[in-house]
């Protein structure tokens, strides 16, 4: 059951600003490790203020955050050790923070919305995924793996800028859409598109997109602002792996591994495998 705050953030989301929704998008993935942050370590993870962090959550009716953790109390259950610290820090810090991102995955796993986002990948007549800029090597990743399970999956390519695949995509299809900070802006007008066709779209992200809860309840994120140069997908890759196996699970593992065999057969026929060789004595 969704807590005070939660319920707060989501009835007056549709009201904030691009930096509040961002805030609030944080805030509400993160639950869990709101205790343990501060103004200026949630707007570090945000790319705010630790100012513009006060203000919003003074909007909100709470003076301080000390205010609004009270009001999250009793409702956590996790360990400290699980829960990321602030961005910086050694290898043992950032490892702590990217254990912690990959926990958080593994407890969205058993949310109501995730099975949502395993039933449509299940259910589609077409799988559609594209990822954009450095998320590009995930989604297709992600694509390659859906299609040995499954059926239907393609993997669209935004060099191109057609998404011609797109052009007779319907209802009874999803399109997966995969990327971060700072959002390509393909990302946001091929959602647009398909929202529009009413093409279902999963957004799979970081907590920080402004946008994405306007378009879709099927938004998946996972951090990657560890506190590295460049953003950490590990809790990114580990969660499209995590949803190709429960669609696996959702199929049936019988069938899935039929479809391989077959799969297998074709590539021996067409291709064939590296033959075993055993050293001379």
């Amino acid at each position: 059951m969704p807590n005070k705050v939660a319920l707060l953030l989501r009835a007056r989301y549709d009201g904030f600003t691009v930096s509040e929704r961002m805030i609030a998008g944080w805030l509400l993935d993160n639950m869990a490790s709101i205790p343990f942050e501060t103004a200026a370590s949630i707007g570090l993870r945000v790319g705010v203020s630790a100012m513009t962090v006060g203000r919003f959550l003074k909007s909100l009716g709470y003076p301080r955050l000390s205010a609004l953790k009270d009001d999250l109390r009793g409702d956590l259950g996790v360990a400290p050790w699980m829960l990321p610290t602030a961005a910086g820090g050694g290898h043992d810090t950032r490892l702590r923070s990217e254990s912690a991102a990959i926990a958080d995955v593994y407890r969205l796993a058993e949310t109501p919305q995730w099975t949502a986002v395993v039933d449509l990948l299940v259910g589609a007549r077409q799988v559609q995924v594209a990822g954009f800029q450095t998320e590009r090597g995930l989604a297709a990743g992600f694509a390659h793996h859906l299609g040995y399970v499954r059926p239907g999956v393609h993997s669209l390519d935004a060099g191109t800028g057609l998404y011609a695949e797109m052009l007779e995509a319907g209802s009874a299809d999803v399109l997966v859409l995969v990327d971060l900070r700072r959002y390509s802006r393909h990302f946001r007008l091929l959602a647009e598109d398909a929202v529009a066709q009413g093409v279902p779209l999963v957004v799979v992200t970081d907590p920080y997109c402004p946008w994405a809860r306007d378009l879709t309840p099927h938004i998946l994120a996972a951090e990657v602002a560890l506190g590295h140069f460049w953003d950490m997908n590990t809790a990114l890759a580990c969660l499209l792996n995590l949803l190709v196996d429960d669609v696996v699970s959702a199929i049936g593992a019988e069938k899935v591994h039929a479809r391989l065999a077959d799969l297998s057969d074709r590539y021996h026929d067409f291709v064939g495998f590296q033959q075993r060789t055993t050293k001379a004595r």
